[in-house]
């Protein structure tokens, strides 16, 4: 739900998680209502004779001719007669449709909209909280999860290729266990009828796997004694032989990919397939059964997709109905868990014993396995076992991050020293915090050598972060009076968290179990030096845009003992809701001809986004998870690299840019 009010500096927006203000000194009247071109959750309409945003980050479309886009950059734009949309990335989706003429002014962090006279202009806002409104009941049977999955893209606005956009899908409804299957009628009454079937065999593992095909296809699933898992329609039928989890996810991102490059809604995104060389047909693309007929039609060699971003790792028991609404919401791959022994050499901790913190007693180690991981690039796992390379999440994790931070739209970040010899990652990580305070909305407190009950106190208080620096062993947290378990603790309110100390797996564990969303932890013990590297590199990432996961992915590469660190809950929440960002990653490699050079984006929540590599000098928007690449003489690395706060993997190692930097002219 959006709220707003009129305030003496302009516009105050807000919804469960996050607040936007806008500037607007001499408004008139501002009143709810309003038209704009695209869904919104409600608009707002007055005059005024300028706007002020709190973030450089926009995109200005001209209405008569939706394929001019231009980027708000540094300086001033002036934009001749003609109707706009702009479209404003806040942690509130914004956008204003305004008549030009009219002129953009952007200071760094902001930009300002003009115009000559005071004008009419209308202001949408569209919530980035997404969670089910509605609950499914069914059996706890193949045939019952068959009835909910069936019914669970109800919230999709369009049986179109534009459902690809990740605004147009509404969270998948809850599913609990009953005796009888009961869909409500809102759920009834919007579930589209494609004419699209999904049959599979009474297998509660085989109905979790073709669920992501089923729900973005918005498919019928039944099930059929001994079938071979097909998808039918008139006209069509189309057997998922081989391989299932390999099959479901070739055909899930073969549709998804070539409806992302089908759309019109959106600008034309670059690193896609042609429509037209492909011989699609537009007017056959209405149709749901007839664009699934030509999309499967076309030879797979002539298509060069992106990697699928997720998979979730889900074994078939009944529990399943919890977390498998909010796997589907994030477009993410089904398929069951399997492990196998993990190599001593990948974590390497017994032939280090020596070296590790001191100051550890009894350390905390964990049994880890290898995981055997599906076709994509981050991996969420719920199952009882603890694998390395994946974040291992909870579905009371998802539940969490439904509940929003009473807060005022402010960030509390705390972070607190429990060892003494560990003040420099303490100062650094506070002051990384406290220099992205113009970023986000940072309120940043910072504790020494707490008790358990004032440790207990800061996980109990309401925060975004709670960064923790120090040890622990079998009992807890080390303190200044002994240790904290957290079993002790009767909530977190502590929405994601850092423990950077040894061992510290359970303990992050049972934060998630009493109400936080994700966090950064151990497997087992840690070196001081290494622990101050990657939680300093952990922060800047974090407070950068990337997500829990990628954030601890980048910055575990910094070490040699990388694989003893993990996230348990969703690995996929962003800090403050940033999803309005799509932080990237320079990859560069020196080569024969100068060095190859890739910006790597991952969508930040759910595929379907689009975002504009301007780290490296184009404008030319892509989707998420899509590269771009370019090669580049030393003197043009070295400027793409001064003019980026991304970080850099070069030559297979992790660097900040103005490290990389010092090093490239170094080589000069």
């Amino acid at each position: 739900m959006i709220d707003w009010e009129v305030t003496a500096a302009g516009l105050r927006v807000s919804d469960r998680r996050a607040a936007v203000e806008i500037a607007a000194p001499d408004w008139g009247e501002f009143y709810a209502g309003g038209t704009l071109p695209r869904p919104v959750d409600t608009t707002v309409s007055g005059q005024v004779s300028k706007l002020g945003f709190g973030t450089p980050r926009a995109t200005v479309t001209s209405l008569t001719d939706g394929n001019t886009h231009t980027s708000i950059g540094d300086g001033r734009t002036d934009l001749p007669p003609d109707t706009y949309l702009l479209d404003v990335a806040a942690p509130i989706e914004t956008a204003v449709q305004f008549d030009g003429p009219a002129t953009i002014h952007a200071p760094e962090r902001s930009f300002e909209l003009s115009f000559v006279d005071r004008q009419s202009v209308t202001l949408g806002f569209k919530s980035q909280f997404r969670g089910p409104e509605f609950t499914i009941e069914i059996p706890p049977t193949p045939a019952g999860f068959a009835h909910a999955i069936s019914h669970l893209h109800a919230g999709f606005e369009t049986t179109g290729v534009e459902k690809s956009l990740p605004a147009l899908r509404g969270h998948p409804s809850r599913i609990e266990f009953a005796d009888t299957v009961a869909i409500p009628d809102r759920i009834a009454n919007a579930t589209a009828e494609t004419d699209i079937e999904l049959r599979v065999p009474a297998d509660l593992g085989t109905v979790l796997t073709v669920s992501p095909l089923a729900y973005y296809l918005q498919a019928c699933v039944s099930i059929e004694e001994g079938a071979v898992p097909t998808i039918t329609a008139p006209g069509l039928t189309h057997r998922l032989e081989g391989d299932l989890p390999e099959v479901v996810a070739s055909v899930l991102r073969r549709v998804f990919y070539l409806d992302c490059c089908c759309r019109e809604a959106g600008p034309s995104l670059a690193g896609l397939p042609d429509p037209n060389a492909l011989g699609l047909d537009p007017d056959s693309l209405a149709n749901p059964v007839r664009r699934l007929a030509a999309y499967l039609d076309i030879d797979g060699d002539s298509l060069d997709l992106p990697e699928w971003h997720l998979a979730t790792y889900l074994p078939a028991e009944s529990e399943a109905a919890r977390a498998l609404p909010y796997a589907l919401d994030r477009l993410s791959l089904i398929q069951p868990p399997e492990t196998r022994p993990l190599d001593g050499k990948e974590l390497l901790r017994r032939s280090l014993t020596d070296f590790y913190r001191r100051g550890d007693r009894q350390s905390v180690s964990i049994d880890a396995v290898t995981p055997v991981l599906g076709p994509a690039r981050s991996h969420a796992w719920l199952d009882e076992t603890v694998p390395i390379d994946v974040f291992n999440a909870r579905t009371e994790a998802f539940e969490n991050g439904l509940s929003g931070l009473d807060t005022d739209g402010r960030l509390p970040f705390i972070v607190v020293q429990n060892d003494p010899e560990m003040g420099e990652e303490y100062a650094e990580v506070a002051r990384i915090y406290e220099d992205h305070a113009a970023d986000l909305p940072i309120d940043v407190t910072a504790h020494r050598n707490l008790t358990c009950e004032e440790l207990s106190a800061v996980f109990q208080r309401p925060s975004a972060f709670v960064h923790y620096v120090g040890h622990c062993d079998k009992e807890g947290l080390r303190c200044t009076d002994g240790n904290l378990s957290v079993e002790e603790i009767p909530e977190s309110n502590a929405q994601t968290f850092f423990l950077n100390a040894c061992g510290t797996f359970y303990e992050g564990e049972a934060l998630v179990e009493r109400g936080s969303v994700a966090g950064g932890v151990t497997f087992s013990k840690v070196l001081n030096e290494q622990a101050a590297t990657v939680g300093t590199t952990f922060a800047r990432l974090l407070v950068y845009g990337f997500s829990i996961d990628r954030a601890m992915s980048l910055a575990r590469r910094q070490i040699m003992m990388g694989k003893n660190y993990a996230v348990v809950g969703d690995g996929t929440h962003v800090l403050g809701g940033r999803r309005d960002r799509h932080p990237g990653t320079l990859l560069a490699e020196p080569t024969d001809e100068g060095f190859s050079v890739t910006y790597d984006v991952l969508p930040n929540w759910t595929a379907g986004g689009w975002y504009y590599p301007r780290e490296i000098g184009e404008d030319t928007p892509h989707l998420t998870g899509t590269t771009t690449e370019s090669t580049l003489d030393r003197s043009s690395l070295l400027a793409v690299v001064e003019s980026t706060d991304a970080p850099v993997i070069y030559d297979g190692q992790f660097f900040w840019p103005e490290d990389l930097a010092s090093h490239l002219r170094s080589q000069q």
